[in-house]
């Protein structure tokens, strides 16, 4: 479970460093659980995916615009729904997506503006982002739109997606990447089922995904 949360967010940040935009706010609703009464993990599932802490120190890791980007806060709604047959599908809602996405993309304007006014006053230039990207001939908005049109960030957040079976027994799930494939009890990890919440602890040894977890689901559309 940890492992499939953690792929997702890594695909997430991946689509908010390369892109920073264009996502569309169209949502796609999970696919209800077959009808019957909720049991253990069975039904859908919303969980408020905190990256944050994960999202700045990636940027920090780059020496070109990390150091005029931290961000105040960034997080979207991660949705799973536990079927009785035993499938389950877990994606990132598009609609809290393209929110983060846009906000983002305010703070990389900002960032981008610092970055270029300092690299400009580092070779004895006096004049503003603006004035160099007329002499350019191209402006910010140009710069953004053609980040959107060279990593096609609609198309990652698409992919933010993944689907199997599960197994849940005894406090404990396992989770395949496989619609064929039945999860391995041996690999089950303790999850914390309380009313209508379930909480996924502990990140594992990678440290890139330190602040991520907890991970707290509430059952409900």
């Amino acid at each position: 479970m940890r492992r499939t949360i953690s792929l997702l967010a890594c695909a997430l940040l991946l689509a908010v460093l390369l892109a920073g935009c264009g996502v569309s706010a169209t949502e796609s609703a999970p696919e209800p659980p077959a009808e019957g009464q909720e049991t253990g993990v069975t039904g859908i599932w919303t969980a408020d995916l905190k990256l944050t802490d994960v999202l700045n120190r990636a940027l920090a890791e780059d020496s070109r615009i990390g150091q005029y980007l931290t961000l105040d806060s960034f997080h979207v709604e991660l949705l799973a729904c536990f079927n009785e047959d035993g499938t389950y599908s877990m994606h990132c809602d598009r609609k809290s997506s393209y929110f983060a996405l846009e906000d983002l993309k305010a703070e990389l304007r900002g960032a981008l503006t610092s970055y270029l006014e300092d690299a400009a006053g580092e070779t004895g230039l006096n004049m503003t982002a603006e004035e160099l990207l007329t002499q350019a001939g191209v402006t910010m908005d140009d710069l953004l739109a053609e980040m959107d049109e060279v990593i096609l960030a609609e198309d990652l957040i698409d992919r933010l997606h993944t689907a199997g079976r599960y197994l849940y027994e005894d406090g404990k799930l396992a989770l395949t990447d496989d619609t064929e494939k039945e999860a391995d009890p041996s690999a089950a990890e303790a999850v914390t089922l309380e009313g209508e919440t379930l909480t996924i602890t502990g990140g594992g040894e990678d440290s890139r995904f330190a602040g991520l977890f907890p991970v707290v689901f509430y059952r409900g559309s």
